[in-house]
């Protein structure tokens, strides 16, 4: 979904009835509205036409409107043309963009000729165009194309801020990604872009591995198989750039799967483990980029979905992440404790599995019996 804001003076008009047609999108000009305002109804032709000061403060309002019925009730983006950027629209416009997950867009038509530099705007990707030069088809394919890219080209890393600092007074107002409610306190934001910000706690979803070890289905947790995601249907969500170019959900999608277990609560985005001393991204990538990495857990390939330290390079299967820290097996009459770790000095030697006799790995996740002093693969100590 996208919202776009052409500004510039009256040959903007050409402009943004171009690019609404390209786009399918509707058109709210100031040039027919204002001129509306200032002109007083018959019933109340005695009241004097509002300033043009009050003029664009009831356009603002009116346009803010509108803008939240297209964009949240009917799921739908719009354009708006103005002479000058307003900065009380330009503020309420980014709120009602972060909080529906929309693209907010900025055109500033500035003529060959003009020696400007236009305006800044704070977070709020900008073009500008010559309006005597402006191909709408090909500037709606680029805009597309750029939307397309940005969620293609980086995994949402997300990142810890314990403090949070919006970058203007306007943003205080952003909301959760997961919750839908202000942001305040600890939160997780995405390193490339704005788009996805969490509370500290909806994004770690109090880290119950219990409740997902009971939840989570098999085929994520078998991420060392080539497997496509089954995904129920009644569980889909299509992400941003499928939203506006009208695709169906698909598991060729990265967005659309990452916001589908955000939505669908199959695995938490982050999860602190005590393997390690860093917080973990959940990745999940679509089969067919050939996404693969060595599991730092058990040693063995895995792809497509995983959690990971960006700054460590540290990666972990889910199925690793999931496993029981004490478990029972039928092939071993005691429980076994897994560890992360070297056990003490002493068993440093121990490096042969008690269930395959083969050797292991020391620096691999392994089950250890403190009973009869045997340690296993993990995959060799078949949990019931």
């Amino acid at each position: 979904m996208i919202i776009v804001v052409v500004i510039g003076p009256s040959s903007r008009g050409a402009v943004a009835c171009e690019l609404a047609k390209h786009l399918e999108l509707h058109l709210i000009d100031q040039d027919d509205i204002i001129p509306t305002l200032q002109h007083p109804l018959p019933s109340s032709s005695s009241a004097p036409a509002p300033a043009v000061a009050d003029s664009e403060t009831l356009f603002c309002e009116l346009v803010i409107k509108i803008a939240t019925t297209q964009v949240k009730k009917l799921d739908l983006g719009l354009i708006i043309s103005t002479m000058r950027p307003l900065d009380s629209l330009i503020d309420k416009l980014k709120q009602l963009a972060d909080s529906a997950a929309a693209r907010l867009v900025i055109v500033q038509c500035i003529e060959a000729h003009d020696a400007t530099d236009g305006y800044g705007f704070e977070g709020v990707q900008k073009y500008t165009v010559d309006p005597k030069r402006f191909v709408a088809e090909n500037f709606a394919a680029e805009l597309l194309d750029k939307v397309a890219e940005r969620n293609s080209t980086h995994l949402h890393a997300l990142s810890l801020y314990n403090i949070y600092k919006p970058f203007t007074e306007s943003r205080k107002s952003l909301l959760c990604k997961r919750c839908q409610e202000p942001i305040s306190g600890p939160m997780y934001q995405c390193m490339a872009c704005s788009e996805y910000i969490f509370h500290k706690s909806c994004a770690e979803d109090s880290n119950d591995l219990d409740l997902f070890r009971q939840s989570c289905p098999k085929n994520l947790r078998a991420s060392k198989e080539s497997t496509e995601y089954e995904i129920p249907p009644e569980k889909q969500k299509r992400c941003e750039t499928c939203e506006l170019n009208n695709k169906d959900f698909s598991v060729s999608c990265r967005d659309c799967i990452f916001k589908t277990n955000m939505e669908g609560k199959f695995l938490p985005l982050i999860i602190n483990h005590g393997s390690h001393s860093h917080p973990l991204n959940l990745i999940m990538m679509p089969t067919s980029y050939d996404y693969k990495f060595r599991c730092c857990g058990c040693g063995e390939l895995g792809k497509s979905i995983s959690y990971r330290c960006y700054d460590c390079n540290f990666n972990l299967h889910v199925g690793c992440v999931l496993l029981e820290p004490t478990a029972s097996s039928s092939r071993h009459r005691h429980s076994l404790t897994l560890f992360y770790d070297s056990l003490e000095d002493t068993y440093w030697d121990n490096n042969i599995c008690g269930f395959c006799n083969n050797e292991r790995n020391p620096d691999h996740w392994f089950y250890y019996c403190s009973t009869c002093e045997i340690v296993a693969h993990i995959g060799c100590f078949v949990v019931d």
